[in-house]
């Protein structure tokens, strides 16, 4: 899709058109995360009662939970690099409706069959949002700006579970667990309604690759040949194989896989470790991403200011992205310490809270290491393989409840194997992640005048 050069950026400051249109998108962006993170969410508010009618163990219904992640991987990648020729509008707007009509499987599900085919659609449909937000998003925004969109658009997911999942669980529970599914479904549809009347790509983005075009950048460069020209590419070996992306895949991997469990398993904790009602349970949901809110908007903020005044990203986002990854994990691992319902949710709130922050620092770091035309790609790459922490933290978090002792015993278990990964994954983000180092070209920046 061509730039709409009457909304690109002067070069003296952008015009309040400009400011409103990026705005705009950025706010539909946040919705799309809101829908995507309600849906994760759904499958914790309907654990007990969709259980108790269909038969299913623990194991069983983490196994459930894994369903959503078994294409979620392949899909994101596959699309985000397809996506690099077909505007990701377009992309994103199919997605939209994918996770609309995935949701009709599970409303006439009768037997587990049914529901795993709903998970695996929705989780295929669910696989490229991500990448392709960011891709979109950070066309919208030049590097230095992109911590505080990020924060607002990792924050959607909870904005779903403090704002929408009591009026979900309230749903549930006076119509069904099968209501829950056809209120995401609406909300999807209506979703996509929106997008295809604002949805664009901004100037800081690459329009798509025509074939010509990928046929002359796949040719091999010589080894000391640097990229140039605004279709410049890099050697995908040279842009997945450095410290940097590994260091941020460690950190988003460890945190996706807690996000995995906090989905799946947290309202059953609240109610049957803590001894919450189902009521409260669905209340109680949102409640360890208050903070992430408050950290994500923060920090987003934060490392914005310290690039504009000169910072590196070296130390805006890899160290002080390790520290607070490194401080949610420590916090998680003292849960088995407590016995006790509010300060265990105190514990889950700030572990669980500062540890969403590594969307901020992870997700720009990784889009500064190739130009434009190539984020969609490495954004996939990046977002599909850290996603499969999400097929195994589910269910082992099962088998860990079926053999535990007693649910707080389980749930605890799990919390502090989460939390020690946390906590090494952040000090190795902290010692790898250097993008000015690992970066396409660094004498050359993607930055458009602002």
């Amino acid at each position: 899709m061509a730039v709409n050069e009457s909304l690109a950026p002067p070069d003296a400051a952008p015009s309040s058109r400009y400011k409103l249109h990026a705005w705009g998108v950025t706010a539909a962006l946040v919705l799309s995360a809101v829908v995507v993170f309600l849906d994760k969410a759904l499958l914790g508010l309907v654990a007990k009662p969709m259980s108790a009618e269909l038969g299913m163990s623990a194991a069983g219904f983490g196994t459930l939970g894994s369903a959503s992640y078994v294409l979620f991987g392949v899909t994101c990648i596959a699309v985000s690099f397809a996506a690099q020729r077909v505007s990701p509008r377009w992309v994103l707007l199919a997605c939209g409706l994918l996770w609309a009509v995935g949701q009709v499987p599970a409303v006439i599900a009768a037997t587990g069959g049914m529901l795993y085919a709903s998970r695996i659609l929705v989780g295929a449909a669910e696989g490229p949002a991500n990448p392709l937000s960011m891709t979109v998003l950070y066309s919208w925004f030049p590097n230095e700006r992109r911590g505080l969109p990020q924060a607002l658009y990792t924050a959607g997911a909870s904005v779903a579970k403090i704002a929408l999942a009591p009026v979900l669980t309230l749903i549930i529970i006076g119509f069904g667990w099968r209501a829950g599914f056809v209120t995401v479904g609406a909300l999807a549809l209506g979703w996509s309604l929106l997008w295809l009347a604002v949805g664009r790509q901004g100037p800081y983005g690459a329009a798509p690759i025509r074939r010509d075009q990928a046929q002359v950048q796949s040719a091999p460069a010589r080894r000391d040949q640097a990229p140039s020209g605004p279709a410049a590419r890099v050697p995908w070996r040279r842009a997945l194989l450095n410290r940097t992306f590994i260091g941020c895949f460690i950190a988003y991997f460890a945190q996706n896989a807690l996000a995995a469990i906090i989905f799946t398993w947290l309202p059953s904790y609240f109610e049957n470790a803590l001894g919450f009602s189902a009521q409260a349970s669905g209340s109680l949901f949102g409640l360890p991403s208050a903070l992430g809110i408050v950290a994500l908007v923060t920090t987003g903020a934060a490392t914005d200011r310290l690039l504009r005044a000169g910072v590196t990203s070296r130390r805006a986002r890899g160290l002080l992205g390790g520290a607070c990854l490194t401080v949610s994990g420590l916090l998680l691992t003292c849960l088995p310490l407590i016995d006790t319902p509010l300060p265990a949710i105190v514990l889950l709130m700030l572990g669980y809270g500062i540890s969403v922050t590594v969307n901020t620092f992870a997700n720009p770091a990784v889009a500064e290491l190739v130009p434009p035309a190539q984020r969609a790609g490495i954004l996939g790459v990046f977002s599909g393989l850290s996603v499969t922490a999400g097929i195994a933290s589910p269910v082992i978090t099962g088998w860990l409840l079926d053999r535990a002792d007693t649910p707080a015993a389980g749930y605890t278990t799990a919390f502090l194997l989460s939390g020690t990964v946390l906590a090494v994954a952040g000090v190795l983000f902290a010692l790898l992640v250097h993008p000015e180092r690992d970066r396409h070209d660094p004498t050359r920046s993607d930055h458009v005048p602002a």
